[in-house]
């Protein structure tokens, strides 16, 4: 997905609902139904940018605390922690932040992401 945007591939045709080629230092809680996923340039030489958004059963803190975790195990450093939002990174090199909101007895979580390619 971020390489096909990068080389210039429209993200609706890259992604049709399909997260499978995220960048593996973005996290997509186990069991959760993806109702968004783009990414696309950013306008930076060799950089791309993506946005997932998905559903979770699972109380917001329990997916948060879970996405700070993987976030840690992939080397970012954390920037920014709220109740709701977690935002990490590495220099201009990575970048991640996650928001959770309840929605309908669990979880939904917007997870934006940069990268360089």
């Amino acid at each position: 997905m971020a390489a096909a945007a990068a080389e210039g591939t429209p993200a609706a045709v890259t992604v049709a609902g399909d997260c499978a080629n995220k960048p593996d230092f973005v996290p997509v809680y186990r069991d959760a139904q993806v109702t968004s996923c783009v990414s696309s340039a950013d306008g930076l030489p060799r950089h791309v940018r993506g946005t997932i958004v998905y559903l979770a059963r699972a109380r917001p803190a329990e997916v948060l605390g879970w996405s700070r975790a993987q976030a840690n195990a992939s080397g970012l450093g954390q920037r920014l922690s709220t109740a709701t939002m977690y935002s990490a990174g590495e220099e201009s090199k990575r970048s991640l932040m996650i928001v959770v909101e309840p929605m309908n007895g669990g979880t939904r979580a917007t997870v934006n992401w940069g990268r360089g390619i």
